[in-house]
């Protein structure tokens, strides 16, 4: 007669292994090709000089891609907390009348993986991100979450409108425009009874920046890029005035096209036809909170405050707000 406690032992042990089977039947090819791209971007990583602390460092993919070593850092790394951060900011901009709107600018990596790697055709999903702007949100925080759509237009129309170029680390006019539509849409309920102006869209061809290439090679590389250039009431190109209701804020993804009339301010201008003032601060993604430090008067009379930064900082720690 077998021992109750055998049977039991028994049936755990086989519970156990048919889990552990389903496993390695099942799964093996996507937990292999996880496993294979998380030791490809950390060997990447490991050139640069670390896989734990942000290098100004460029990592090449295929075909002469490029990317930022920070972007395999944020898919890598376990995030810090930074919600109560942008939580407080959004609360101080609200006890003075002012909306705020959160813009992170989806990743090259997590936008075209496989441009990277044939290890990355199937996408990097981040849990965490889903888990950031779900926490954001049931805090009454507006952030707009461009990642899905931005892929699905790279996937469907990328060859006549890329949201990214392979030298480039910032996302073209196209996506710029995905982003700037989105918070338009979050701003429109704000705007009701105020004095429109009319601010056109001109195709414009322009010198492509090429910062990765020039980061990698220590010289730029010359190539054309198609942008939409926005036009002031003036004809000339748009520019704005500290005197708009709608303030742009942010890191080099606010400047990025700023010289043509191009920007992110520009086209949620247009999108409004409302005047939009930016600034921006080269690598300022994570103090956004403390731009108006000294500045509180500038906010009187204000509507909203778009901010955008690179989604590639999220895993980092963002700024307390100060006014």
């Amino acid at each position: 007669m077998i021992d109750s406690s055998v049977c039991k032992w028994f049936k755990v042990t086989k519970s156990a292994l048919v889990a552990l089977f389903a496993l390695c039947t099942l799964w093996p090819a996507q937990v292999n090709a996880a496993s294979e791209l998380h030791k490809q971007m950390v060997r990447d990583m490991k050139k640069c000089g670390s896989d734990q602390v942000e290098m100004t460092c460029v990592v090449e993919g295929k075909d002469g891609w490029l990317f930022l070593q920070e972007s395999l850092l944020n898919a890598t790394k376990r995030w810090n907390d930074n919600t109560p951060q942008i939580i407080a900011f959004k609360d101080s901009l609200e006890a003075r009348g002012v909306k705020l709107i959160v813009v992170p600018v989806p990743d090259k990596l997590l936008a075209i993986p496989e441009q990277y790697s044939d290890k990355a055709k199937k996408g990097i999903k981040l849990p965490q991100y889903k888990k950031w702007v779900e926490k954001l949100r049931k805090h009454n925080v507006t952030v707009i979450d461009a990642l899905d759509k931005i892929k699905e237009l790279q996937k469907n129309q990328g060859n006549e409108m890329p949201m990214f170029e392979p030298y480039e680390s910032h996302c073209t006019g196209p996506a710029r425009l995905v982003l700037a539509n989105m918070a338009a849409d979050s701003i429109a309920p704000l705007l009701y009874g105020m004095n429109r102006k009319y601010y056109p869209h001109r195709d414009t061809i322009v010198d492509g920046t090429g910062n990765l290439y020039d980061l990698l090679h220590g010289q730029e590389i010359e190539y054309k890029i198609k942008e939409q250039k926005v036009l002031g009431t003036d004809g000339y190109k748009y520019r704005g005035s500290k005197k708009a209701p709608i303030i742009v804020i942010g890191d080099s993804n606010v400047g990025q096209g700023k010289s043509y009339g191009a920007h992110i301010g520009a086209y949620i201008a247009a999108a409004t036809s409302v005047e939009t003032f930016t600034i921006s601060k080269v690598g300022g993604g994570n103090i956004g909170p403390q731009m108006f430090k000294g500045k509180g008067n500038f906010l009187e009379g204000k509507k909203a405050v778009v901010w955008v930064f690179d989604g590639r900082e999220l895993y980092g720690h963002f700024k307390d707000p100060e006014f």
